[in-house]
């Protein structure tokens, strides 16, 4: 397959890429459980993650209690919070929170419920990558040359200034934490994905 039927199908499997990695970091519930077990996210995963099995504990309140403590609870702080304006000490946290909003605003992404995340929090920023593939992948079928090379610009610039510049170090310290953790094999998954290959 060559021109713009590869470039779809590139641009096919980078959204479905970005939505696998945002649906694997949302917050556990049954029905986020019943998901994690279905074929076709292992499927998705193994690809991913060049063939490594999706790691889980034996039971939802496990896999509750790992998430949240990997994630969301401790003292001062979870060991890697899945917030950028956390491990960008270098920015104030109303500048991060703002550079993202100029990202979703200047795309037209609305966030589902503002109030619920931060829009710093990697599901939201997540939740941008995948809107940009829809949005180039729509400008490629439609031969919109200039557009969908400006859409792909506008994702290597929000990868590289954004997930690139603190997933790495979250992965990094919930290694240090807990290696062998499924947590922390995610997040390193995630790292590996979020940084340019050299």
């Amino acid at each position: 397959m060559t021109g713009r039927g590869a470039a779809v199908t590139g641009l096919e499997d980078e959204a479905a890429m970005w939505k696998v990695l945002h649906d694997l970091f949302r917050l556990p519930q049954e029905a986020q459980w019943r998901w994690l077990h279905e074929e076709p996210t292992r499927r998705a995963f193994a690809l991913l993650s060049a063939g490594a099995g999706l790691m889980l504990p034996a039971t939802f309140a496990q896999y509750e209690q790992d998430y949240l403590a990997a994630f969301e609870v401790g003292l001062p702080h979870p060991p890697a919070p899945l917030i950028e304006s956390h491990w960008r000490r270098s920015d104030p946290p109303g500048r991060v929170l703002h550079r993202n909003l100029l990202f979703y605003r200047r795309f037209g992404l609305e966030l589902r419920r503002p109030s619920a995340e931060n829009p710093d929090h990697l599901r939201c920023q997540l939740e941008l990558l995948c809107h940009l593939c829809r949005l180039e992948l729509r400008a490629t079928s439609a031969a919109k040359a200039d557009e969908a090379a400006q859409l792909a610009r506008a994702r290597a610039d929000f990868t590289e200034r954004h997930l690139a510049s603190w997933v790495p170090r979250a992965a990094a310290a919930l290694a240090r934490e807990a290696e062998e953790s499924w947590p922390a094999r995610w997040l390193a998954l995630l790292a590996g994905c979020c940084t340019p290959a050299k």
